[in-house]
């Protein structure tokens, strides 16, 4: 039995979510940047000749450091997105599940997590929940035949 391989498709699942968590990661960078670029133009940018300050360079280490600065906020975009995916990628699922369950057609097997993703001690949880109620399901039925039974017979 081949085992086969849960492919992402789309990477945004719930836009409030991961926009607001990728947006608090680049503010937080860009407030770690802002710190460090203050602390940089203090140290290297204001270079002491002679009691006068020369700033011949500020222009060139300006440009590399906001080249850093947007090239980290990139790499920082793309990593929240996949991030918050790996988060909200299971609730997705969940919801998806628990919906099913809600209008009677109960989930029958393993539920399965990828490997990567948050959460992975809910699969046994909502196995055995959907169990459990499929078994309530089916003890119900089988009372509303007997109930029939009866109502028939007499």
């Amino acid at each position: 039995m081949r085992k086969e391989k849960i492919v992402r498709r789309k990477y945004i699942l719930d836009k409030p979510f991961q926009f607001g968590y990728v947006t608090v990661m680049i503010l937080l960078q860009l407030c770690v940047a802002v710190v460090v670029g203050f602390g940089m133009s203090y140290l290297y940018l204001f270079v002491f000749n002679d009691g006068k300050i020369a700033c011949q360079h500020n222009v060139t280490v300006l440009l590399q450091w906001a080249i850093l600065v947007g090239f980290s906020s990139l790499v920082l975009i793309i990593w929240g997105i996949v991030y918050s995916h790996r988060i909200i990628a299971p609730i997705h699922r969940m919801r998806i599940l628990l919906r099913s369950a809600a209008s009677g057609d109960i989930p029958s097997g393993k539920v399965a997590f990828r490997k990567n993703d948050c959460f992975k001690g809910l699969e046994d949880d909502l196995a055995n929940c959907f169990e459990t109620m499929e078994e309530y399901k089916e003890g119900w039925i089988n009372s509303q035949k007997k109930q029939n039974k009866i109502a028939m017979d007499e």
